[in-house]
């Protein structure tokens, strides 16, 4: 066991919007008491961050060749192998740092610069994988990986099955969920907006505001947002009022404007764009439903189970959603949510309407979500599983904790 309790932790770009679980999960390690360095193999490019950044005291480091000197380097350098050039940089930094153990997350390129690094410098690692990289990855690297690895965990159930048949005899892979910090994603205490919108449901005295709809996650095939939009004119079609927020950013974004204008409905469905989780988290608050329309998309992607998924369902907002890959390990149709056939915009509707009409449901449903979160992807509880794991190849240490709360440059 190390006597020193360095922890390296690789990640594709550090911080990133869209992956507050592993802000999460290095907050959380550091509480514990390791030592962690994060290296990131680009620099950030969202224009936002969220607010909790400022919280890791970890120095961030970016791996990155030197920029070439002329058309001499450039030249000289044609048949290098960015990778390996990378991986031995990594080692470099690992060694410089006194790195004891590497963990890398993405069990496709950055897992084996990882692995590669690790080999390199003498040094001990485990990887995280979690939805693209196991789905889009190679098979064959995946089994090499999952062999060469002291562990691998992986945020579903669902991906632990896929895993387990990939790995090799022997491998280590383990199913640990990402937490959900449950008293910051908690119902408004005040009542809002969301409040005063479901006492019009039942009771059927006057005109109920338009029930308001949210989803968000990366504008990409996986999400499901164009089937959410064909179903919110399905409800225009069907006399049901609601409007829909659509927060993220992505490839699709020129084709989901172009779907919202086409139906008609610029005034009921907004692309928010990127978004703080503070924004995120009042939004949260002040829906009606939450939609999670996961679709497996056309090259294999699909989700594991979405954070946001995770988040909303803590906030006691009642959620719909599909069973792909692991959302049925969490939400089980009309116990903690519903559950709906995915690109399926006429049976989306159809739920959607169902609790539009039902301040009871929504409010039974919700309760009975955060109650499952609760239980399930609490925060200190899914983290001590990495930390037990972790334990074996690095110590953390009671010197390692300390009182600051400024985030690191990059170095």
């Amino acid at each position: 066991m190390s006597s020193r309790g360095r922890l390296g932790v690789l990640v594709r770009s550090f911080p990133k919007l869209s992956e507050t679980f592993i802000l999460g999960e290095i907050l959380g390690l550091e509480r514990a008491g390791f030592q962690v360095t994060v290296f990131t193999l680009r620099p950030p490019t969202d224009a936002i961050a969220q607010p909790l950044v400022a919280q890791v005291r970890a120095p961030i480091v970016l791996v990155a060749p030197p920029a070439p000197r002329g058309e001499a380097a450039d030249s000289a350098d044609t048949d290098a192998d960015p990778d390996e050039e990378l991986a031995r940089l990594l080692a470099v930094q690992l060694r410089r740092r006194g790195i004891d153990h590497l963990h890398g997350h993405f069990i496709d390129r950055p897992g084996a610069i990882a692995a590669r690094a690790a080999e390199l410098a003498g040094v001990t690692f485990s990887l995280s994988a979690h939805a693209k990289d196991i789905y889009l990855g190679d098979p064959r690297q995946i089994r090499e990986l999952l062999g060469a690895a002291c562990f691998t965990v992986t945020c579903t159930g669902y991906n632990h099955e896929v895993l387990e048949g990939l790995a090799p005899p022997g491998a280590a892979v383990h199913r640990v969920y990402h937490g959900i910090d449950t008293a910051r994603f908690a119902p408004a205490r005040v009542p809002g907006r969301r409040a005063s919108a479901m006492a019009t449901g039942d009771a059927g005295a006057g005109a109920p505001s338009p029930t308001r709809l949210l989803a968000v996650g990366r504008l990409r095939e996986k999400k499901g947002f164009a089937t959410l939009v064909r179903a919110v004119a399905v409800l225009r079609e069907q006399g049901v009022e609601a409007t829909c927020d659509i927060v993220g950013y992505g490839e699709q974004q020129p084709a989901l404007e172009a779907q919202i204008a086409s139906l008609g409905l610029e005034g009921r469905v907004r692309l928010g764009g990127k978004m703080s989780h503070a924004r995120i988290r009042d939004l949260y608050r002040e829906a009606d439903v939450f939609v999670a329309p996961s679709e497996i998309a056309a090259d294999g992607d699909r989700d594991g189970i979405p954070n946001v998924l995770l988040e909303a369902m803590a906030t006691a907002l009642p959620v719909v959603t599909t069973p792909v890959s692991g959302i049925p390990e969490i939400v089980r149709d009309g116990e903690n949510g519903l559950l709906v056939p995915p690109a399926d915009a006429a049976a989306l509707a159809a739920a959607i309407a169902r609790l539009a009409a039902s301040a009871s449901l929504r409010e039974r449903l919700g309760a009975a979500a955060r109650r499952a979160v609760i239980a399930q992807f609490g925060e200190e509880r899914n983290l001590a599983q990495l930390v037990g794991l972790l334990a074996p190849y690095v110590r953390p240490t009671l010197a390692s904790l300390g009182t600051g709360t400024e985030g690191r440059p990059h170095v």
